[in-house]
């Protein structure tokens, strides 16, 4: 078979898999609509295996009996440098997304982001969607010393009410929690009030649509929905409300 048949196959095949149904509405930037629930696309409910569904690595420890304890370390603070310009694609569930990074802070994502709250477990590519409008995404390793992950949890349910909470596989024993919002991480071996607290004033209701308080569609493995912190409102308009 000649290079230019072969060419063509190829060709052929990338474009069914990127390919978008015609029901579809797309935004100012091109993407396809946030938002919008379509079977043909992505409904929240439509072929989630592609990212995941139920598999029980995502949230088991299998070493329950050697949880990981806190570590006197400082945490670690990375940030992307990301132009103004820059939108993320929305990417139907035909598609399989990956990223470069373990915890990316940006980056393509599912069209219908997570309602906030605490999951089970919420793939990478449906939470990206959420710091995209602002949240504050609180990632644990499954074997964290539950007082670790309950500490960290009172503080950021505490702070705003736009938050996703769920366990993470790639993080380390070293370093066994993180916050991610748009364009930074910190990872953390301890929970220290201030720093996190910090994190959160300074990179939370970010991103080119930091401001929006708009509830998500996707909700399979949701434990908890998020809710108004004492003081503050839906917009989230005073962070960190009960922390001086």
């Amino acid at each position: 078979m000649s290079w230019q048949i072969w060419t063509s196959l190829f060709l052929a095949i990338i474009s069914f898999h990127t390919s978008y149904p015609q029901s579809l509405r797309f935004d100012k930037h091109n993407r396809v609509q946030m938002g919008v629930q379509n079977a043909e696309c992505d409904d929240a409910t439509y072929r989630l295996e592609v990212d995941w569904f139920d598999d029980p690595r995502n949230f088991t420890c299998y070493h329950p009996n050697y949880k990981f304890l806190p570590i006197e370390s400082e945490p670690v603070l990375e940030c992307d440098n990301l132009p103004s310009t820059y939108y993320p694609n929305h990417f139907c569930m035909n598609t399989p997304l990956q990223y470069d990074h373990p915890i990316p802070t940006h980056g393509d994502h599912r069209p219908l982001w997570p309602m906030f709250g605490e999951y089970k477990f919420v793939p990478t590519q449906r939470w990206l969607h959420n710091i995209e409008h602002g949240a504050v995404v609180m990632l644990y390793h499954p074997c964290t010393h539950h007082n670790l992950v309950e500490k960290l949890r009172r503080v950021v349910t505490g702070c705003l009410r736009k938050h996703v909470i769920t366990p993470h596989y790639a993080l380390t024993r070293e370093k066994p929690l993180a916050l991610v919002a748009w364009g930074c991480r910190m990872l953390m071996s301890e929970v220290d009030e201030e720093k996190v607290t910090d994190f959160i004033k300074k990179y939370a209701l970010k991103g080119p649509e930091g401001d929006l308080p708009k509830e998500g569609q996707y909700t399979h493995a949701l434990i908890k929905k998020a809710e108004v912190p004492r003081g503050s409102d839906l917009k989230d308009s005073v962070l960190c409300p009960n922390y001086v």
